[in-house]
């Protein structure tokens, strides 16, 4: 209970830490949203008019207080160049986004887990080290660019899908997740490779401990011993790395969903920035904040309640 609640209280401080780096820094840089909705030609007092509309003519304390009392209320503001509750847009570009990182992560533990499996029981074959040499180069693609090389190969020459043909998932669902399936993939492979080399070491080196040499001489079969104990004890390090793969696939999702057109939170902050529309921007970074730390705090609880010898170690 003292560890969860220690926890806890970390995430909390850190998401105030956040919330108050996001909302000063983007009230203190460069440009006025006032005069991006007006336009050049506007009178001062229609600035002015605006501004106090905007509720930019407060203090800045004073307005992060009312944006937080607000935001826990469910309020997060009214967009600065679409006049509607941010809310309300953030609501069509949440299914987007949450489908293709949750494909993402599907795709990662789908492939990674039975690679990783096969790697360790073929250790130094010519095809384990082919594929390890394989990882490697894939690890060192960045997903934007596995991104424009899966569309190129699997779009154009194998015309397996229409680049820039995006459905959306109330238009037809099927067509939704099969258009998914390449901007997810061009997330995961980078990170599977990442995690295959992760969990096959974690598994050798599990594979040479005392107690495994133990399951050996009281007659345990190899897959006996690998499926009943190695795995188990490897399995702790790769539940920490995949929730870190996890939070990476959101920041990841941001740049696939322009190579792949994706109307998504990442399309979405990357124009509400550069229209300076800061209740927008806010508030997907924030989500997205809460979201990452929110899987940190489950991994810790999760790895807590697998080995509670983590307590008394913190």
């Amino acid at each position: 209970m003292r560890y969860a609640l220690k926890k806890l209280i970390s995430a909390i401080v850190t998401l105030f830490v956040v919330s108050v780096a996001v909302f000063f820094a983007f009230a203190v840089i460069p440009g006025d949203p006032a005069l991006r909705k007006l336009g050049t030609q506007a009178t001062p007092e229609a600035l002015e008019m605006m501004r106090s509309r905007m509720g930019l003519d407060q203090p800045l304390p004073v307005r992060y207080v009312q944006w937080v009392a607000a935001f826990f209320t469910g309020d997060m503001g009214t967009s600065f160049s679409y006049d509607i509750p941010v809310g309300t847009l953030l609501g069509d570009k949440l299914p987007v986004t949450g489908f293709l990182v949750l494909f993402s992560f599907v795709l990662l533990v789908v492939l990674s887990i039975p690679l990783s499996i096969w790697h360790a029981k073929h250790e130094n074959s010519r095809l384990d080290r082919a594929m390890l040499v394989a990882g490697q180069v894939i690890m060192a693609v960045p997903p934007f660019f596995m991104g424009i090389l899966l569309t190129f190969f699997f779009g154009i020459v194998l015309k397996l899908f229409t680049p820039g043909g995006y459905v959306s998932w109330q238009t037809d669902p099927g067509r939704f997740l099969a258009y998914l399936f390449w901007p997810s993939l061009a997330i995961a492979l980078p990170r599977v490779a990442m995690t295959v080399k992760l969990f096959r070491a974690e598994m050798l080196r599990e594979a040479g401990r005392d107690y495994v040499r133990t399951a050996y001489s009281r007659g345990h079969s190899t897959m006996d011993v690998l499926y009943r104990h190695v795995l188990k004890n490897a399995f702790l390090p790769l539940l920490t790395f995949l929730a870190m793969n996890l939070t990476d696939m959101v920041a990841g999702s941001v740049v696939i969903e322009q190579v792949f057109g994706i109307p998504g939170f990442g399309r979405f902050l990357l124009v509400s920035i550069l229209g300076r529309d800061y209740p927008v921007v806010e508030a997907i970074i924030m989500g997205l904040t809460a979201f990452i730390i929110l899987v940190n705090l489950v991994t810790d609880l999760l790895y807590r309640a697998i080995d509670p010898r983590i307590e008394e170690a913190s």
